[in-house]
């Protein structure tokens, strides 16, 4: 019995075939147990000619499966700090390093599909992201190139090998149609755009117009337009409180 299954046993759920698949491939796998507090001098080299799930997105860490087990049991528990209502069914397998989380959200399981939804730490709201796990990368892909400075992961070294090194391991999990709109925008050269927003009117400057100023691939306005095209369903971004 493999490290999904029993977590499966245990939580009576089943995981999307996606994510097993991922896992036996080994893309689940960044050596965390392995190499401890040596990762990043022993693997970031060698893991970027061959990216696992989301190395080079931005802020995305893998959660080693005792992990899992710790937060699954914590969002049961009725004395937990977030109080999670007991109609929501997460399942977390990703984190930011922030403390907030990336979860299989069953109690919208439709068919196959299972919405991959993120929870932070220290806000009620939830956002539903994706429809399921496939969607979810595919966005993830798209959104690590919306601003690329030295913070960013895929700008350490060559940008355009990161990408294409990325992309190479993880077409194979996408729809050709996914593949081509990412490598599409990965050949692009950077350009600097900006994003007008207004801020909500119960917010610290009450619906005043503020702009954001990025450089990357892909501007806002044409990542969300693909989002809706590609992705688009009932509940993408949809917030939502899920604290008791």
């Amino acid at each position: 019995m493999n490290q999904l299954e029993k977590i499966e046993q245990q939580f009576g759920f089943k995981y999307p075939e996606l994510y097993k698949c991922l896992y036996n491939d080994g893309m689940l796998d960044w050596k965390y147990e392995e190499a401890g507090p040596d990762w990043h001098s022993t693997y970031w080299e060698k893991f970027k000619a061959n990216p696992p799930l989301l190395l080079l997105a931005n802020g995305i860490e893998m959660l080693l499966f005792p992990n899992i087990i710790e937060e699954i049991e914590a969002f049961q528990d009725p004395e937990d700090y977030r109080a999670i209502k007991p109609e929501f069914q997460f399942v977390p397998f990703l984190a930011n390093g922030g403390g907030d989380l990336y979860v299989f959200q069953f109690d919208k399981q439709c068919g196959e599909d299972v919405p991959i939804t993120f929870v932070p730490h220290d806000d009620e709201s939830a956002t539903i992201l994706a429809k399921n796990l496939q969607d979810f990368i595919f966005r993830q892909l798209l959104e690590c190139v919306l601003n690329i400075d030295n913070h960013s992961r895929v700008a350490d070294g060559d940008l355009k090998l990161n990408l294409s090194n990325m992309l190479k391991t993880h077409q194979q999990y996408l729809s050709p149609r996914q593949t081509a709109k990412i490598s599409e925008v990965y050949k692009r050269d950077i350009f600097k755009h900006e994003h007008k927003y207004k801020t909500p009117l119960d917010g610290q400057f009450h619906g005043a117009e503020r702009t954001e100023y990025f450089e990357g691939l892909i501007s806002v306005e044409e990542l969300e337009n693909i989002l809706r095209q590609e992705i688009g369903f009932e509940y993408l971004d949809y917030e939502f409180v899920y604290m008791g």
